[in-house]
């Protein structure tokens, strides 16, 4: 057996051929994995795109806020409790809020591209009553769509 044959000094090693290999499928496997989950998500939800007209609706007769909503543009809007996070703020206090069509029971809380309707709001909290908007204070209201959780209004009303 001739030793010097065995440990040649020109022969050179495959490691850092296997070593490179093994990196690049390393780094494939890992783009896969990462690209997996960042795009298994789906589509994420958009808030309606909706233009409001909103002022203080002109009710003595009534104590609860009431407010005069007009859709002036973009997608439908439901104000149900489902759908829309009502929240309602006097400066000193936030409370989310439930709304109600003033234009008797059954009445739609849906608004479409045209329509004027007088909403009221109450609190959505046990126990339920009357928001504490008085007149001369300014109420900051908040549309939040809760499929997507974005504010889709956030305007000041002065009362």
């Amino acid at each position: 057996m001739d030793f010097k044959k065995l440990f040649r000094k020109d022969d050179k090693a495959v490691s850092p051929v296997i070593g490179v290999i093994l990196m690049v499928a390393i780094t494939v496997i890992l783009a896969a994995a990462i690209g997996s989950s960042v795009f298994s998500h789906g589509a994420a939800q958009a808030a309606p795109q909706a233009n409001f007209d909103i002022k203080k609706a002109i009710s003595s007769t009534d104590a609860k806020m009431a407010l005069k909503i007009e859709h002036l543009g973009g997608d439908t809007v439901n104000l149900d409790k489902d759908s829309t996070r009502i929240i309602i703020s006097d400066g000193t206090t936030t409370q989310d809020a439930i709304a109600a069509n003033t234009a008797g029971t059954g009445s739609t809380l849906t608004l479409s591209v045209g329509d004027i309707k007088t909403f009221t709001f109450t609190k959505d909290a046990t126990p339920t009553g009357d928001i504490g908007i008085v007149a001369g204070k300014t109420a900051n209201i908040k549309f939040v769509d809760k499929k997507s959780g974005q504010i889709f209004l956030d305007r000041n009303v002065p009362f």
